[in-house]
C-alpha cells in the first residue's frame, strides 16, 4: 500500500474505494464489488468504516478536494488494512 497515501481515520490508516481501484489497476466500481461481495464477512470497526454523509459531510468534502475519492461519493466507504487483505484473498479464489 505505499503508492497511495493512507487516509487516517479513528486511529486507523485506511484507503477509498478509489485508492483501491487505482493502486490495483482496476476500473471504477471494481473494488466496490469486491467489497459488496465479502461485506457479510467483515466487520464495520474493524475491516472497514461506513461514514453517512450526513454525519461526516466535511471530512468527505475535504477528501474529494485532494482527489482521495471519487467525486461522485455521497457516503463513504473506507478499508482497514485487515478488510483490505479480506477482499484480495476472496478476489484471488
Amino acid at each position: 500500500m505505499a503508492s497511495v497515501a493512507p487516509i487516517h481515520f479513528a486511529g486507523t490508516d485506511t484507503l477509498s474505494l478509489r485508492q483501491l481501484d487505482e493502486l490495483n489497476g482496476l476500473p471504477k466500481g471494481a473494488s466496490f464489488r469486491w467489497f459488496k461481495a465479502c461485506e457479510a464477512e467483515l466487520v464495520e470497526g474493524r475491516d472497514y468504516f461506513h461514514l453517512p454523509a450526513d454525519a461526516h459531510q466535511a471530512f468527505i468534502d475535504e477528501l474529494r478536494v485532494a482527489g482521495q475519492i471519487y467525486t461522485s461519493t455521497r457516503h463513504l466507504l473506507l478499508l482497514t488494512r485487515s478488510g483490505y487483505e479480506q477482499l484480495r484473498a476472496r478476489s484471488a479464489t
